[in-house]
């Protein structure tokens, strides 16, 4: 979508979250849309490229902060690598929170692929990448995938 608005969201969001951000697709590829409850956290955007979008949030119960930043990694050059050196450039300070979500467009092992093969030169990019940031991968439990709930099927897997 090129534009996102409340009354779209209305559709289908709990009125509760009253305040968003967002970057919109390019054709069918990319657009991130980030929703959130005022009377819970207050937030600041502090960087918004076609590829990333990155929010302070305060929650306004304690004053705690923490940083989110979302992605859709392209998969084609220029964007490529220009996504790469923004996402490497990231200074975060000990004493911040910073989770970062999203779709890299970029995998962890070989193994994390869901058909055989791969570039091995993408698997050190992202690791170099993580470990430059001090990033931690949290695990997923009983998925494969964060955006399927199948299991892996050995038969579905020949098909491929």
């Amino acid at each position: 979508m090129q534009n996102i608005d409340m009354a779209f969201l209305r559709k289908f969001v709990p009125r509760r979250f009253d305040k968003f951000d967002f970057i919109p697709s390019n054709g069918a590829s990319g657009g991130i849309v980030v929703i959130w409850n005022s009377v819970v956290f207050s937030a600041t955007v502090l960087d918004k490229k076609s590829f990333g979008l990155s929010i302070a949030f305060t929650s306004q119960h304690n004053l705690a902060t923490w940083n989110l930043t979302t992605v859709y990694g392209p998969c084609l050059e220029p964007a490529r690598t220009d996504f790469v050196n923004w996402l490497k450039n990231h200074h975060i300070d000990d004493d911040v929170n910073w989770l970062f979500l999203g779709d890299f467009n970029f995998y962890r092992s070989l193994d994390d692929r869901n058909k055989p093969g791969g570039n091995l030169q993408d698997t050190l990019i992202f690791n170099d990448i993580i470990g430059q940031l001090g990033l931690v991968e949290h695990p997923l439990k009983g998925r494969a995938y964060t955006w399927s709930n199948m299991q892996q099927d050995p038969l579905l897997e020949q098909l491929d």
